[in-house]
């Protein structure tokens, strides 16, 4: 019975391999005519499918022909599980669809491998009506039902869509500097019932142009109230539009002038287009401005395909050193899969949605459900208006030595990494230039955060953080089963101000724990977290703060440690927004589970840390709530009166919060004041926070088994060695080939 399995085995490969044997390829480099080998290794049952592409803009020397595979599709159809697809050099515009097995597709050794959305559009003539302007049909497989918006390359370079203010910076998320493409918004309002908002662009001259389609973007007031609209007429520097987002402007409900008193938006059309490298897509056809008068030696490709890579219902596949541009992957259903040394850019083009939460941008990057055993490595993503990498359930993933930056310019809730799966790791990666969050949890699970860096989060909101973790729709706190977030650096963190009714504020926080118990956080290093990147004359309060512990009205009974940190250059320090439950017999009667009546923190663990000066603060309120947790209005419980407090004395904090149930157990933190920075660390202007041998917090902390390095070990997140000064990814970023 064996020898027959094997004999028919055998015939199987022998028959798939043989028409690939004898076929001749070309070795692109070279030009030599080489013999594909079918290297099977003994260890391995697959074979080598080796796939040349017919596009290699970037070496004119290589040879192309037709007796080859060239698409990957092709090359998927032919394998069988075990076997290994290697892609040569050149562009691959399709779509890296695996539907197999234990497949593997790699780079061949050397090669750039760049699988695209994009196709060419070419024969541009000018435009009679538009100086400068030259036009063309756009790509006959565009279609504006899978693709709501497109984006424009030109040599490999990201090209801008028309707009005003014209983006001149190299920043999509700073909308309160010049050149970034916005433009400050005043008079924002809208009348009573299902009618057009309105909002007058204070900086700049709206050209006097007609508008009427024109897609309008506001950041006005909270991230929740952010707004997409169309507009419908326009004068002066003032547009009307009619709104498409579910939130206040799409209400019945009166916004007066004034409830907001300044945002920032910008508004996108054809007849805006009037700087050179500015595009737009309108009824079929595709518009372009060179730099120079003349489209000679300009390459132009538009993003035609929603998805550049699908994973789905797959085991043990793995994608090795390939480049993916303009198109988001699914990965759904998915065990044991390996992403190596890939990078992903542009992958989403602006875009609009109803809502704001994570839900309505998930699939706007990579977004992956059930997925269980996978491994993301040595991986770049970035560049995108949508969001990163979201899995929704799931087990055992891991992100390690990767990059994610420059995510989220659309402005709404996106994240470098969203997490719902269970056994999540995040170690040595870096995150940098992120519209929101940098790491998302809302679920119950555990999450280890490791040797990473967070830079310059929240550049398009406030009131969140780097690190985002939060319970929703429930009255319990999250549970994260013992995870550790450890040897982390936080910094450079300022977001930018919202207005909204009474709320003027500029707020972000390194440290957004709200509801959450069951962690330890330890030797994280965290700094320049200071809400005063806006110079603006309106009022505002600004609030830079290391850490936000909720719990609102959830009762965390679990461990909340934190263990030799060092926090530096914050506005404020530790924050709690307690909630007394007002209807509470009446919830447990209907079967609310949680026995206690309010916020509470049991078992906090508050040992060697060193904090800046700043505010320590209970808001100590009372509600009554729904079943799942929502606001039905505030409550009046005199009683509670005495419970806030706000003071930049520790011990008089934890002292305080012990007695309204808070209890931190403190033990040897330390608080650097305002100025002392310099008598304390060796070099805290350029991020070196080793501590002076001369400074107070030298060898005075308290030995914590498995956590500290010494009987009398230092304070701080540099205790034991300085290895969280390198936190983050080695990756290099590599050169792109088809950029030029």
């Amino acid at each position: 019975m064996k020898k027959t399995k094997f004999i028919i085995a055998l015939m199987s490969i022998v028959s798939i391999s043989t028409s690939l044997m004898a076929t001749e390829n070309i070795d692109i480099v070279s030009g030599e005519r080489i013999e594909v080998a079918m290297n099977v290794a003994p260890e391995k049952t697959g074979r080598e499918i080796h796939v040349y592409s017919k596009e290699i803009p970037w070496n004119v020397y290589a040879i192309k022909t037709n007796d080859t595979i060239s698409t990957i599709a092709d090359a998927l159809n032919q394998a069988v599980e075990g076997d290994t697809i290697v892609l040569h050099e050149g562009i691959y515009r399709e779509v890296l669809n695996v539907k197999k097995d234990n497949i593997t597709i790699k780079a061949n050794e050397g090669d750039y491998v760049l699988i695209s959305g994009n196709e060419i559009v070419s024969n541009f003539v000018p435009e009679p009506t538009m100086s400068g302007v030259f036009v063309t049909d756009v790509a006959p497989n565009y279609k504006e039902t899978n693709l709501q918006f497109t984006q424009v390359f030109v040599n490999g370079n990201y090209a801008e869509i028309a707009r005003f203010p014209d983006k001149t910076i190299d920043d999509y998320m700073m909308p309160i500097e010049d050149g970034s493409g916005y433009s400050k918004t005043v008079n924002i309002s809208k009348g009573q019932g299902i009618v057009d908002g309105k909002v007058t662009f204070d900086e700049g001259k709206l050209p006097n142009v007609d508008l009427t389609g024109a897609q309008f973007r506001g950041l006005n007031g909270k991230n929740a109230e952010y707004v997409f609209g169309n507009v419908t007429s326009s004068k002066g520097n003032t547009i009307t539009f009619k709104p498409s987002s579910n939130n206040n402007w799409t209400k019945a409900a009166e916004i007066k002038e004034g409830y907001h008193d300044f945002g920032f938006g910008f508004v996108m059309h054809k007849n805006l287009l009037d700087h050179p490298g500015e595009w737009f897509v309108e009824d079929g056809k595709i518009y372009y401005m060179p730099e120079n008068g003349t489209m000679d030696g300009l390459q132009v490709e538009m993003q035609v395909r929603q998805k550049v890579l699908v994973l789905n219902n797959t085991t043990g596949v793995t994608i090795d050193n390939i480049n993916f541009v303009a198109g988001n992957g699914d990965i759904n259903n998915v065990d044991g899969a390996t992403i190596n040394n890939c990078t992903f850019r542009y992958l989403q083009p602006f875009y609009t949605t109803k809502g704001y939460g994570i839900n309505d941008n998930r699939y706007s990057g990579i977004y992956g459900e059930n997925v269980t055993n996978t491994a993301f490595t040595n991986t770049y993503l970035g560049r995108t208006w949508g969001t990163g990498v979201t899995i929704y359930k799931g087990d055992n993933n891991s992100f390690i030595n990767c990059i994610f930056e420059d995510i989220g310019w659309i402005g709404t809730f996106t994240a470098g990494v969203y997490s719902s799966a269970d056994n999540t790791l995040i170690q040595d990666c870096s995150f940098k230039d992120q519209g929101r969050f940098q790491v998302r949890v809302d679920k119950d699970i555990k999450i280890d955060i490791l040797h990473s860096s967070f830079e310059r989060a929240m550049k398009m909101g406030e009131d969140a953080g780097p690190l985002e973790f939060t319970s929703t729709g429930k009255i319990a706190p999250l549970d994260l089963g013992g995870s550790e977030i450890a040897y982390n650096k936080v910094f450079d963190l300022h977001g930018v101000p919202v207005s909204s009714g009474s709320y003027n504020k500029q707020f972000v926080v390194a440290f957004y724990m709200e509801d959450v118990n069951n962690y330890t956080a330890h030797h994280n290093l965290v700094y320049d977290i200071t809400a005063n990147s806006y110079d603006g004359p309106e009022k505002l309060i600004r609030d830079g703060r290391f850490l936000y512990l909720g719990p609102r009205y959830n009762a965390m009974n679990e461990p909340v440690n934190y263990y030799n940190n060092t926090v530096s250059d914050t506005d404020t320090t530790i924050g709690i927004w307690n909630i007394q439950i007002g209807n509470f017999e009446e919830l447990k009667a209907g079967g609310l589970q949680q026995e206690e009546h309010t916020g509470v923190m049991t078992d906090g663990h508050f040992v060697n840390n060193i904090f800046s000066e700043g505010e320590f603060s209970i808001n100590y309120s009372a509600q009554n709530l729904t079943p799942t947790g929502a606001s039905k209005g505030w409550a009046d419980i005199p009683d509670n009166k005495w419970k806030s407090i706000k003071t930049n004395d520790m011990d008089e904090f934890f002292e305080h919060s012990a007695k309204v149930d808070y209890f931190f157990y403190p033990e040897t933190n330390i608080v650097i004041e305002d100025g002392d920075e310099k008598q304390n660390y060796i070099d805290p202007e350029n991020g070196d926070f080793n501590l002076k041998s001369s400074s107070d917090a030298k060898g005075e902390g308290t030995h914590i088994e498995g956590i500290t390095s010494s009987a009398n070990p230092d304070l701080g997140a540099l205790e034991g060695s300085d290895y969280v000064l390198s936190a983050g990814a080695t990756l290099q970023i590599r050169e792109f080939k088809e950029v030029r």
